[in-house]
């Protein structure tokens, strides 16, 4: 006879992604615990511009439903830049608008990221986005509207979020490099589509400070959420300590 094992309970992520993103989709299964499983659901977008966001935005409500139907024990709307040009008071309203539709707990990437760099104590950072210019703009003024000083910044001008997937990891490396100020408290890489997660270990050694992404940034929120303690052994600092989130 088979012993039984105390095992984890299985939670089902309902994620939102845009519709050319490649790189969500890999990154979680295979960086976060088996305990917790992906769905997916895409928002149509492909440039990275007001079209864009209009687009997906129309679509919203439709995707959360559809990940409901999965019942899911949370969902999360994975893509800063989102926020960052819509704006605070759309950011809030989304998340209860999410919640209610799917009748879970609602995450959007900018809050997480907000609540990731509060866990690391920093409200003085440096920006490193794939975005272009207008965009980077607007998530600057998004971080510095909510207490966050940017004290260095640098773009990379990528307007097609399908390209962002293919920035070589060097150009990445560089990108982080231009941003990084020596009084920054910690680096945020934004852009769920950039293979950055891989990155993290390496410029938290250059720079020598801790790098939150997109990416890392939502998977340590719904570990916080779920009460799942076990730590990753890469990702950066923020996924190998997993601080905890500060009350507000």
């Amino acid at each position: 006879m088979v012993e039984a094992k105390d095992e984890a309970p299985w939670r089902r992520v309902g994620m939102l992604i845009p519709s050319s993103n490649t790189s969500i989709e890999r990154e979680y299964p295979a960086w976060m615990p088996a305990s917790l499983s992906f769905h997916f659901a895409r928002l149509p977008m492909t440039r990275l511009d007001a079209p864009g966001m209009a687009e997906q935005q129309a679509e919203m409500r439709r995707a959360v439903t559809s990940l409901a139907d999965a019942r899911v024990d949370a969902v999360l709307l994975c893509q800063t830049a989102a926020s960052f040009w819509m704006g605070a008071a759309w950011d809030r309203e989304i998340r209860e608008e999410m919640r209610g539709w799917a009748g879970v707990p609602a995450l959007t990437a900018a809050q997480t990221v907000f609540d990731a760099l509060a866990a690391l104590g920093a409200s003085r950072i440096s920006f490193a986005a794939p975005f272009p210019e207008e965009i980077g703009q607007a998530s600057l003024r998004y971080l510095e509207a909510g207490g966050i000083a940017v004290l260095g910044s640098a773009f990379g001008g990528v307007r097609d979020n399908f390209a962002i997937a293919e920035i070589p990891p060097e150009a990445v490396l560089d990108l982080a490099a231009r941003a990084d100020h020596p009084e920054a408290q910690a680096m945020l890489l934004p852009g769920g589509n950039m293979q950055c997660l891989a990155l993290a270990d390496a410029i938290e050694a250059r720079i020598g400070k801790p790098v939150v992404s997109t990416n890392s940034a939502g998977m340590w929120a719904l570990l916080d959420l779920f009460g799942i303690r076990e730590r990753l052994s890469r990702g950066g600092r923020l996924l190998r300590e997993l601080p905890p989130r500060r009350a507000a």
